[in-house]
C-alpha cells in the first residue's frame, strides 16, 4: 500500500506541473484558486496522478467540476 501512494504522489508545484505538461506559475495559481485538485502539506503542493487525471477526463468529456 506504502508504495502504491508513493507512486501515485506528486511533491511540489514543479512536478505537478510537469506530469500535467503546464507552466509552473498556471499551475501554482490553479492550485491555490481550488481549479486543480491538490492540498499543501506543510508549505509544500502535493497532488494524486490519479486524481488529477479523473480530474482532466471530467473536463474533457464535458462535465467539469
Amino acid at each position: 500500500m506504502e508504495d502504491e501512494i508513493a507512486g501515485d504522489l506528486l511533491r511540489g508545484v514543479k512536478r505537478i506541473a510537469q506530469f500535467i505538461n503546464e507552466d509552473e506559475r498556471a499551475t501554482y495559481h490553479k492550485l491555490a484558486t481550488g481549479r486543480l485538485p491538490g492540498g499543501k502539506e506543510g508549505a509544500q503542493w502535493v497532488a494524486s496522478k490519479r486524481v488529477l487525471r479523473e480530474h482532466y477526463e471530467k473536463i474533457t468529456a464535458g462535465r467539469a467540476a
